[in-house]
């Protein structure tokens, strides 16, 4: 079996667990429930049957699917295949090293080394970015699974005979059936993956959108323009010896002037003095990262820059500009209209409309990427060709501000934001004039705004203009009502019936999680998506006129008012006097604990110690504290002599809750359905 035709027909789910002297391994076959456990231990070696399992993976280079299992479970077994000898204390020693390392790179197998090919479901999904980062344990609650499980076992400490069937091997089970579960949740972006093997012969299976459509740009441009020979040293014999690597383009500085389009100008007092500070700007290195450094500050810049403007204040920042009402609702009629416009392909088009490049990538780059969207639009939607264009549009400007990329170009990646805002500006100091418009929100690459039917062909005129004038193009449509708690918070029905929800409103809808293969990115699972019916009851009181509590009283469904709590290793959840797990879930009930979560003191803290004073250095506390014998000090410690205590935070804060990570653990006559009522009627507007 080539790259080229690989399948998903015989993918294997896996998992291990590894302690001081165990290992399991388990698998289950995708799409059937043939599963094999294999295990070493003092009790039992499997390791012959593993290894033949192993043999038949890499000649047969089934896919292996797991959740962090590129950087974890994977080099586990690629360790035993080559160290076939190796004893349950060497196992032990690798995991510990795995985990204790802060090399991300250091124990990876790259594709090339592997024996066979890996899909790694958290790298698929970007959850390695800290942004996104979730675990299996908090997708078990997202996915509704029947049971949430963790190891009542440490992982450092010997397994008794008995806990191996007890309990290692049900937990290395579920997990195995829990990946397995978000697998097929996974199926179009994997499906998507595969066609992409097929297409381009590219080992992809786990890359994530963002890395897919970097490289797709990087084949297109080519590895000439992208990568340069650099020469290394020598080879024994004395032949120079290269190395691969990026070309890029380094900052010391990025004066706004020099990148500001010559053409962006306003006739609002309040926008030119905006733009008239923005031209001064200069920026240069983030002094935290040292005077060597060529690492631009290009987020928080412009904390306080702001403008008011037909009604609204308008907030600037380096990432973009956003402005809105506060708690309004609004209803169309027949003569009054609500109307949203967006910039379509904001970031590409102003690149492509202004030939715009990472110095270093120049006009290579500006002709490549010009015949993107055209060639797009040759590939139906729905097809790999298509979603993968369109990611390799996107990728450009998220990747040029990364020094992991060859599009790094700090300035290129500032050019985009700052001119989309200005120009979008532009357009909103035109409309305001407009008679009876009256703005709602606008966003770097858009415009909600009322308007009166009667002028609603000079509106029109002006996005011509604007369009004409910024060869950008807007794109339209009509809300029936729209109710807006801020610009990152707010519901809003077109005319045919269809919501958009934002922010606080939006709950997840079944058909968000069904997968196909046109949606290359998948849906938000890295969100908390806790009790949905609080959101869903709100939406159908301003939309329906529903009151929330009858949504909330007639709702059958458990899922949707179960909510997740969760912690690091280094503190604990409490429901009252009972230690949970430290991914729980529960809901809110007539008769049961208060759930608090306790943390060790802030800033290193020892409980029981005095309190360090301000502006004091934790060496010099540590000092003094020594020399006194622990004793306060006005020196070093609070005048009020404070001492450290435990953090604790209460989860739904003078309310009870119950335990549900077990589902059947839900019981309806125990769910307090004022807490939901009084939620969800917070968000009502």
């Amino acid at each position: 079996m080539t790259m080229r035709n690989m399948t998903l027909d015989n993918a294997q789910v896996y998992d291990i667990e590894v302690f001081p002297n165990l290992m399991t391994l388990t698998a289950e076959h995708l799409w059937s429930d043939t599963v094999a456990t294999w295990e070493i231990s003092p009790w039992r070696d499997d390791r012959q049957q593993l290894m033949q399992w192993f043999t038949w993976l890499s000649q047969t280079q089934t896919p292996m699917i797991g959740f962090n299992s590129e950087m974890y479970d994977y080099v586990i077994c690629h360790f035993i295949l080559h160290n076939p000898q190796c004893t349950n204390a060497d196992i032990y020693a690798k995991s510990k090293s795995i985990i204790g390392s802060n090399d991300r790179f250091g124990h990876t197998i790259w594709p090339r080394d592997r024996f066979a090919p890996q899909i790694d479901l958290l790298k698929v999904h970007h959850f390695d970015n800290q942004a996104k980062r979730t675990s299996l344990k908090a997708l078990q609650v997202n996915m509704r699974s029947d049971s949430v499980r963790e190891s009542r076992l440490g992982f450092d400490d010997p397994v008794q005979q008995h806990d191996i069937d007890g309990e290692v091997i049900p937990y290395n089970l579920h997990d195995v059936r829990e990946t397995k579960k978000f697998a097929h949740h996974s199926m179009g972006a994997l499906e998507f993956r595969l066609g992409l093997v097929e297409q381009f012969g590219v080992e992809c299976l786990s890359w994530n959108d963002t890395k897919i459509g970097e490289k797709m740009l990087e084949a297109r441009l080519g590895e000439d323009v992208c990568y340069e020979r650099v020469q290394s040293g020598e080879w024994p014999d004395g032949r120079p010896r290269f190395r691969k690597t990026r070309r890029q383009t380094q900052r010391d500085r990025i004066a706004l002037r020099d990148i500001i389009f010559p053409y962006v100008r306003f006739d609002n007092p309040e926008f030119q003095r905006v733009h008239q500070f923005m031209l001064e700007q200069v920026l240069t290195p983030d002094d935290l990262d040292g005077p060597e450094s060529t690492k631009i500050k290009t987020k928080g810049v412009f904390t306080d820059l702001s403008a008011s403007v037909g009604g609204l204040t308008f907030h600037f920042g380096t990432g973009g500009v956003h402005a809105s009402v506060e708690r309004q609702r609004y209803v169309a009629t027949d003569e009054w209209i609500i109307r949203d416009i967006d910039v379509a392909a904001l970031y590409p088009s102003i690149a492509i409309v202004n030939r715009l490049a990472p110095q270093h990538l120049g006009e290579a780059f500006v002709a490549e990427y010009a015949k993107i969207p055209a060639e797009r639009k040759l590939h139906a939607k729905g097809t790999y060709l298509n979603a993968s264009l369109k990611l390799a549009a996107n990728g450009a400007w998220g990747k040029s501000n990364s020094i992991y990329s060859c599009f790094y170009d700090p300035q290129y990646a500032m050019t985009i934001p700052i001119n989309g805002q200005l120009m979008i500006c532009m357009l909103a100091e035109k409309l305001v004039e407009v008679p009876s418009l009256s703005l709602v929100q606008c966003n770097t690459d858009g415009i909600s705004y009322m308007i009166h039917r009667d002028h609603l062909d000079q509106a029109k005129q002006i996005e011509q203009w604007w369009q004409d004038y910024t060869q950008l193009v807007l794109e339209d449509v009509q809300y029936q009502s729209m109710a807006i708690r801020d610009v990152n918070n707010y519901i809003a029905v077109d005319t045919k019936g269809k919501q958009k929800l934002k922010g606080a409103y939006w709950f997840p809808d079944p058909t968000d999680y069904v997968n196909s293969i046109s949606n290359a990115s998948p849906p938000a699972w890295h969100k908390s998506l806790d009790c949905p019916i609080v959101q869903r009851a709100a939406v159908m009181a301003m939309v329906d006129n529903i009151p929330p509590e009858v949504t909330i009283r007639c709702h059958t469904d458990p899922f949707d008012f179960m909510l997740r709590a969760k912690c690091d290793r280094s503190s604990r959840l409490m429901l009252g006097e009972q230690e949970m797990q430290r991914v729980m879930r529960y809901y809110i009930a007539k008769h049961g604990e208060p759930l608090v979560k306790i943390s060790p003191p802030a800033a290193g803290g020892v409980v029981g110690q005095w309190k360090r004073a301000n502006g004091v250095t934790k060496a010099e506390y540590e000092r003094v504290m020594a020399e006194t014998g622990g004793a306060w000090d006005e020196r070093v410690c609070t005048k009020n002599k404070s001492v450290y205590e435990d953090r604790k935070i209460a989860f739904q804060a003078g309310w009870q809750v119950a335990d549900c990570t077990v589902a059947s653990d839900f019981q309806w006559g125990n769910l307090n359905y004022e807490w939901y009522i009084a939620e969800s009627r917070k968000l009502i507007i």
